[in-house]
């Protein structure tokens, strides 16, 4: 039997009260609130930092509102006992040495070969910073990441599980990836479009893939939060480590590269765990 199997049944068992506040209205919740928190960058993007006034800066605040949504809802359905076992997940480390391996390895891994085939193939000339260099840029923007940005709290954490008891994984996962995408629309609303330098099709086809290798990690770690966040931040820290994000590099080609690996990964991952996929 799946080691995942038992955990996850025990998740749906803590959930399978009614709930008072639903699905999509907590979605519609996280979606209000966190493109509050878009406000003061959307403004300074057009107007400079200085036009903003102290409560339009405090609006950043609402950039929390993902995982104090779904804490919110958990208590709202459940009381104590569905908040505690909520951010229980975000400490459940338990997992098996390859999938912490993955979650920090595997995005620098990506990122690299891909800037590497982008230059080989003649699409740039980029030069990789020196490991110290490049370890000391992620290291800041990783622990930041991993302070601030409370997604999978309610992507992975809230959503994904409750999604999980009508869908198979596979669906779960691809209907979240969409969710996931248009949640980051604002951004594309900056001057100068989104800060990375992703069009609208290239971040879509970057996240949907994302978003099943996120789904693979959670089960896998038995509905852990801990290593979905921990893959999430990974991939954000690196991003702006290294000369691989289209602002960066002045092209797009490492991320295509890097997109058409992670499709190719997540395909892997259906065809080499299809158990992991189907509705339990």
């Amino acid at each position: 039997m799946d080691s995942a199997v038992t955990p996850l049944r025990n998740d749906r068992a803590a959930m399978a009260a009614r709930e008072r506040f639903g699905l999509p209205g907590v979605v519609a919740a996280i979606f209000a609130l966190s493109w509050i928190g878009t406000i003061p960058q959307l403004l300074a993007s057009w107007h400079g930092p200085a036009s903003l006034s102290t409560p339009i800066g405090l609006l950043q605040l609402f950039i929390l509102a993902p995982g104090l949504v779904a804490l919110g809802a958990a208590w709202l359905n459940g009381g104590r006992p569905a908040y505690l076992h909520l951010l229980g997940r975000l400490l459940r480390w338990r997992a098996a040495p390859f999938l912490y391996a993955a979650v920090l390895l595997g995005p620098p891994t990506l990122m690299l070969v891909s800037i590497l085939l982008s230059n080989a193939l003649g699409c740039t000339a980029l030069r990789l910073p020196a490991a110290n260099a490049a370890l000391a840029a992620f290291l800041p923007n990783f622990l930041v990441y991993l302070s601030l940005n409370t997604e999978e709290l309610a992507w992975r954490g809230y959503v994904l599980p409750r999604m999980q008891q009508r869908w198979s994984p596979l669906l779960a996962a691809f209907v979240l990836g969409v969710i996931w995408t248009v949640f980051h629309a604002p951004y594309f609303f900056m001057k100068g479009g989104h800060p990375g330098g992703y069009t609208p099709l290239l971040f879509v086809a970057s996240l949907l893939p994302m978003s099943i290798l996120l789904t693979r990690t959670f089960n896998a770690a038995a509905g852990s939060v801990l290593l979905p966040h921990l893959l999430h931040q990974s991939v954000n820290g690196w991003a702006e480590a290294l000369p691989y994000l289209p602002r960066f590099a002045g092209s797009s080609a490492p991320v295509v590269i890097s997109v058409a690996i992670a499709f190719a990964l997540a395909v892997f991952a259906i065809v080499a765990w299809p158990s992991m996929w189907i509705r339990r």
